[in-house]
């Protein structure tokens, strides 16, 4: 049942929810996205099929609401799974992958100028490289620093690399920072403070669930070697999350754990040292998602894009902060009264909806922890797919749903390597559903 709170006028209440913002042109999951002033700027991705080139940009209105999304100048390569960082009227992206299931990892960093109306001029590929290819790999700003931190390329990273930007612009070499972080980071998120950098889950190194661990640097005046400690973790492993500061507290928002995409958000209150801790629940996502972008723009706080098992979205979400941190809005009775409806349609719709769309028949079969992993022969080839534990034969004919695919995923538990395999929320005998 839908909470709602009235307030000292009748006619409005706070919905914890989330309101919707004009969606972009087209979908994008393993965007980045960055803001600049009133601009909001989504760059690149994946539409379910391919890897973009294209751009597109909105401008934050002052009631919170976009303007209608207007294509730019797109970057030099198709590219998924980066990062982007904005700096004295420059654009930076670096790494990413792009090709069949992203298996080419990029080291190449480009910058675009950002013109006055916002729209921007041309990229430009930079001598400068990364020093590792970075798929999944996220940026911090701090002062004139651009820190690259974890990603994947080959193996999953702990190393940190850090280049200048320099008065004109251009990019420095980047250098391997002397620390690493405490465990290696993919799939993981990023936050940066006035004077801190904090990073959030990721893929577990061992199997393929989210890490709930939370580690803090905070960077010199003069480019000093980053310290990583770590900070209490989170309520839940999360992969594939977003991550936001916002009045003084970090947000970290859905993203995967193992197969299951998730709509929670959780908040974490600053400490003394800016360390988070005390991590609560906060107002779920209106969908589960994950490989979104989010960003903050004043006292509020917006999703852009991501994919869940059910497909790629073109959807912006915004909420505001609440006195006490909760995510929602103020909205009057006849919007709540539309906002309700649609929640109660949405529900109508995804209850209506096959659990297990996806037939095959067992080829091979391996146990290994939490998952049970399984080749199996259907109507798209033979795929490997990996779900729940269950007990499955040679010859046995499953369903399963509609999941997260992954490229160069090692199981350490099997001690072997998928060059692609499809995690799932569920699977089971085609008879038992």
């Amino acid at each position: 049942m839908l909470a709602l709170t009235p307030v000292a006028a009748a006619e409005r209440v706070w919905i914890p929810g989330w309101r919707e913002a004009a969606p972009m042109t087209m979908p994008r999951a393993g965007a980045a996205i960055v803001t600049a002033g009133d601009r909001v700027y989504a760059i690149g991705g994946i539409d379910g099929r391919r890897f973009l080139k294209a751009v597109e940009f909105a401008r934050i209105l002052p009631d919170g609401s976009l303007t209608p999304w207007e294509p730019t100048a797109p970057i030099n390569e198709e590219r998924g799974f980066f990062d982007a960082a904005v700096l004295d009227g420059y654009i930076y992206i670096a790494g990413g992958g792009n090709g069949e299931g992203g298996k080419n990892l990029l080291r190449s960093v480009e910058r675009a100028p950002i013109r006055p109306d916002g729209r921007l001029g041309s990229w430009e590929t930079l001598e400068v490289n990364l020093n590792y290819p970075r798929r999944c790999a996220k940026l911090a700003l701090h002062g004139r620093s651009l820190y690259a931190i974890g990603g994947f390329g080959g193996v999953l990273h702990d190393s940190v690399e850090r280049a200048e930007i320099l008065p004109d612009g251009r990019l420095g070499p980047f250098r391997l920072e002397p620390n690493p972080t405490t465990i290696p980071r993919y799939v993981n998120t990023v936050a940066a403070g006035a004077d801190i950098l904090y990073v959030l889950g990721g893929h577990s190194e061992t199997e393929g669930n989210g890490i709930a661990g939370v580690e803090f640097a905070r960077p010199g005046g003069n480019g000093e070697a980053l310290g990583w400690r770590e900070a209490a973790p989170m309520m839940r492993g999360r992969y594939a999350l977003s991550s936001v500061l916002l009045g003084g507290e970090l947000y970290a928002l859905g993203g995967l754990d193992g197969p299951v995409y998730m709509d929670s958000v959780e908040t974490g209150s600053l400490g003394g040292e800016g360390a988070p801790h005390a991590w609560r629940a906060n107002t779920a996502l209106s969908s589960p998602r994950a490989n979104f972008g989010a960003f903050a723009h004043g006292d509020r706080l917006y999703v852009v894009g991501g994919a869940n098992r059910e497909g790629y979205y073109r959807s912006v979400e915004y909420a505001e902060r609440g006195p006490d941190g909760e995510l929602g809005f103020w909205a009057t009775a006849e919007e709540a009264a539309e906002h309700a409806r649609r929640l109660a349609l949405a529900e109508l719709i995804s209850a209506d909806q096959p659990a297990l769309p996806n037939e095959g028949t067992v080829r091979e079969v391996l146990q290994a922890g939490i998952y049970t992993y399984v080749k199996v022969t259907g109507a798209g080839g033979e795929i490997w797919i990996a779900g729940p534990q269950g007990e499955y034969s040679p010859g046995d004919t499953i369903r399963y749903s509609s999941g997260t695919p992954m490229s160069d995923f090692h199981s350490r538990s099997l001690g072997r390597s998928f060059e692609h395999i499809l995690f799932v929320e569920d699977m089971a005998p085609a008879e038992s559903r």
